[in-house]
């Protein structure tokens, strides 16, 4: 067994994860805004842990250096982390630590026991708070020359577009994400125009998967926030097919969870885009390893370092 973390924007996860990919127990919390919460976290889940553990494995936002677990770079909430080595973080003296990108372990989880398994090229896309990404291409994970390599949700799709948390403007992350679905239903309801939804009694904003429920039942904001925020989201994905050229492509996060409603926009227009060049459908399918994909990719990193299993 490894322990697998996987800290996100909104939430902190973490789960005891055999060789086979099996979830042991999980645990779950709001994501840390200080590093003596992570800690505690942490802590707390190895001392739950009923069996030896081989190690942890911690998939994080942001630049991360594998070799060091140093979070070299990380906009947005987490930015308190932003320089620390992990390793030293957590604190687990004794006990082996690796590290990486977020979106990177989901991708891991998915080539070790998921979709991905036995495949060379796969895109990864993590669609949530914001928008992670990573690619395996000829049987290698693509890291790039400082670690930043695939953070393809901060490809520019509007050069006018709005500010992103990562300096750019106009990112996919500002167009698809959960914050940019929120943001947008939000202007629909300050506009006093037609919803279903309104602002909760503190001013809270409906959630993702309200605003997605609100459109299948002929709420015309939603509709209309949705349809644009989709034309943006295919708009991205057909540029990925064509620089990647994958043998498939791989739709996680918290949004994916919509499944078929998520999928049925993208299919055939993503095909009618991409086929004359690249000569076939690639397809696109959701995340095998779901919510704790992420989780059990970064205990995957423990089992990949001490060469119990192999990419």
């Amino acid at each position: 067994m490894a322990i697998g973390v996987d800290i996100g924007a909104t939430t902190i996860k973490a789960a005891l994860v055999g060789l086979r990919g099996d979830l042991l127990a999980s645990f779950r919390e709001d994501s840390p805004r200080t590093t003596s919460s992570l800690r505690d976290f942490v802590h707390s889940v190895r001392k739950r842990a009923t069996v030896p553990v081989l190690g942890i494995g911690i998939g994080c936002k942001g630049v991360i250096d594998a070799a060091t677990t140093r979070v070299n770079r990380l906009p947005g909430d987490l930015n308190f982390l932003e320089g620390y080595v992990l390793r030293e973080l957590a604190g687990v003296d004794g006990l082996p630590l690796c590290a990486d990108n977020d979106a990177r372990t989901a991708l891991v989880g998915e080539v070790l026991w998921g979709a991905a398994r036995g495949r060379r090229n796969v895109v990864l896309l993590t669609l949530g708070t914001g928008v992670g990404a990573a690619a395996l291409v000829d049987g290698v994970i693509v890291r790039g020359a400082s670690g930043a390599a695939c953070h393809l949700g901060h490809v520019t799709l509007d050069i006018r577009g709005g500010l992103c948390i990562c300096g750019n403007y106009g990112c996919l992350e500002t167009c698809f994400s959960s914050r940019a679905i929120e943001s947008a239903y939000f202007a629909h309801i300050h506009r006093a125009s037609p919803t279903r939804l309104s602002l909760d009694d503190a001013g809270g904003v409906p959630s993702t998967e309200a605003i997605f429920q609100a459109a299948t039942e002929g709420d015309p904001s939603a509709r209309r926030v949705l349809d644009l925020a989709f034309e943006s989201l295919t708009a991205a994905l057909v540029s990925f097919l064509h620089v990647f050229d994958p043998e498939l492509l791989i739709l996680g996060g918290n949004i994916a969870a919509a499944g078929p409603q998520l999928l049925a926009p993208l299919h055939e227009e993503v095909a009618r885009r991409t086929s004359v060049l690249l000569g076939r459908k690639v397809p696109i399918v959701l995340q095998n390893t779901g919510g704790y994909g992420g989780v059990a990719g970064a205990a995957g990193l423990v089992f990949l370092q001490q060469r119990l299993l192999t990419i």
